[in-house]
């Protein structure tokens, strides 16, 4: 992916770079002011073929104005033909002989006036015809092949600009597709990392929170206990004789019952609350702000739900019941691992006196609560 950015950002670059220098070239060679001059200057040879010819019939003062005058015109036009060509971004190579072939004719232009001078003095008619036909002909000449030459660059120049626009827009398109693929790559790998995230945080079969999330939460609201003073309880849930679902009625049978109970577990407790498995059969409930005799409360409530769940499946007709420890985080208690602790050895009180009973401590006394 990085390699392929790489080179489209290379292969943009050296199609914008080249766009750019080619449009200078197309700006700096001013191709249609360069024609229109060329245009000019070959009715300036059709002129010069006209006022000979009107010489020859008669050397009326006019006549001999008008070449003299369209002479001065030759030459101030061959003078800036010759610059422009200097300034193009033509290749010299092409325009050299048509160059030299203006400058030639440029040197011929005297010889054509003191042609014309000995005309009107009567001397040599001759000679102005020879000159001026050597002229007038280099000029058609030169100003022909110079349009085309012109027509051709131009054309040349347009089709380059038309190539570079396709492949610049085409490139375009190329990095929009690029760009796009890139940005759902990002979307796909934010995605990935979400979904890594809270797998991290989740029990994959019953979507509860897992034990590492548990005590990440825990460990925030004891920091927030020991600003604000209200005290967190803890209730640990551990399914009675499990294993006896799963033996007689297969594993998949017991993981629709571990969903059914996590359903039940989070329809018992408050939005602030945590429900979490914490492995196998094992359950917790985490309170924020909740005192002991509110958890205990909580605790047989859960207690006789548990009691009267209605299993799922092959398992319909069992009974299932729950062993509870409750535990209140009080003075003295520096952290969730004291506190998960005392629930834990309450659990075990509970599993220990019977089974399907809670057990918790109120007024400094154990107590215990449960339903025959």
């Amino acid at each position: 992916m990085a390699g392929a950015f790489a080179l489209l950002v290379a292969l943009s670059l050296l199609a914008v770079s080249t766009y750019i220098t080619e449009a200078r070239r197309h700006v700096g060679a001013d191709y249609i002011s360069m024609v229109t001059d060329v245009v000019r200057a070959q009715e300036d040879a059709v002129r010069l073929r006209l006022t000979l010819a009107n010489l020859r019939d008669s050397s009326d003062a006019l006549h001999v104005e008008q070449l003299e005058q369209l002479l001065w015109v030759i030459e101030l036009r061959i003078r800036s033909i010759t610059q422009s060509l200097r300034r193009s971004e033509l290749p010299r190579a092409a325009y050299r002989p048509l160059m030299e072939e203006l400058v030639h004719l440029e040197s011929r232009l005297p010889s054509l006036e003191r042609a014309l001078a000995a005309y009107v003095a009567g001397r040599d008619p001759r000679r102005l015809e020879e000159v001026g036909r050597e002229v007038e002909e280099g000029l058609a000449w030169s100003y022909s092949e110079l349009n085309e030459l012109l027509h051709l660059a131009s054309a040349t120049q347009r089709r380059m600009m038309e190539r570079l626009t396709l492949a610049v827009t085409a490139l375009g398109l190329v990095a929009v597709l690029m760009v796009g693929g890139l940005m759902l790559t990002l979307l796909r790998i934010y995605q990935q990392r979400e979904t890594l995230a809270q797998q991290s945080r989740t029990d994959p079969l019953t979507g509860l929170d897992n034990r590492r999330h548990l005590y990440d939460v825990a460990a925030e609201e004891f920091a927030r206990y020991r600003r604000s003073g209200e005290a967190p309880s803890l209730i640990l849930i551990d399914l009675d004789h499990f294993k006896r679902i799963n033996d007689a009625h297969g594993h998949p049978t017991g993981d629709a019952v571990l969903v059914a109970l996590a359903e039940a577990l989070s329809d018992e407790v408050r939005a602030m609350d945590r429900v979490a498995r914490l492995g196998g059969e094992e359950f917790a409930l985490f309170l924020p702000a909740c005192d002991e005799p509110g958890a205990c409360r909580l605790a047989e409530r859960v207690r006789c739900r548990i009691a009267g769940l209605v299993l799922p499946g092959r398992a319909a007709g069992e009974r299932l019941t729950a062993s509870l420890g409750v535990a209140t985080a009080g003075p003295g208690m520096d952290g969730f691992e004291a506190l998960y602790a005392l629930a834990d050895r309450r659990l075990y009180r509970a599993k220990a006196n019977g089974r399907d009973r809670v057990e918790c401590s109120a007024g400094g006394a154990s107590r215990v609560m449960s339903t025959p």
